[in-house]
């Protein structure tokens, strides 16, 4: 079975979304079917359509939660590698070839986000994550996309 490694803060969002959606939102929208089953025909039901499209939504994200937390590593901040290694938590600046430099965080790809246009929070599942994830401070590594490659130089890794 796969480990999900979590931040501390990502594992009790989850667990407070579950929790969301489960006493609350699952409810509401239950209750929206039922309304709508009283409504008659359902052939042409546009709320009873919308609500099993809804309830459809909330339970396949209740099965992603589930599925993410049933084997959960919590990652703290005192055991992350430390230096210039390039693993879960560090904060890395990196050049796309003779492009910019861009300030990237390593998180798992259900955290990752932009935080602005400077902050990318980005998985070692990515292309970008997958270049540099394990790799120095120093080193230049290939980035794969579907039908190129770029060259990536690890800048700084904090």
């Amino acid at each position: 079975m796969k480990t999900n490694f979590l931040t501390k803060e990502w594992y009790e969002d989850l667990v407070q979304q579950l929790n969301e959606f489960e006493t609350t939102k699952l409810p509401a929208v239950l209750e929206r079917l039922s309304e709508a089953k009283a409504m008659g025909d359902l052939s042409e039901n546009f709320e009873y359509k919308s609500a099993l499209e809804d309830k459809d939504f909330i339970q396949s994200r209740i099965n992603e939660i589930e599925e993410l937390l049933e084997n959960v590593e919590i990652i703290e901040e005192d055991k992350r590698k430390k230096g210039d290694v390039v693993d879960f938590g560090s904060k890395v600046t990196v050049k796309i070839e003779d492009d910019k430099e861009y300030d990237v965080i390593i998180v798992w790809s259900w955290e990752a986000k932009v935080n602005d246009a400077s902050q990318l929070e980005i998985s070692p599942e990515s292309p970008l994550g997958v270049a540099v994830f394990g790799k120095k401070s120093g080193e230049t590594v290939k980035m794969r996309l579907a039908t190129w490659r770029k060259e990536v130089k690890i800048i700084k890794v904090k």
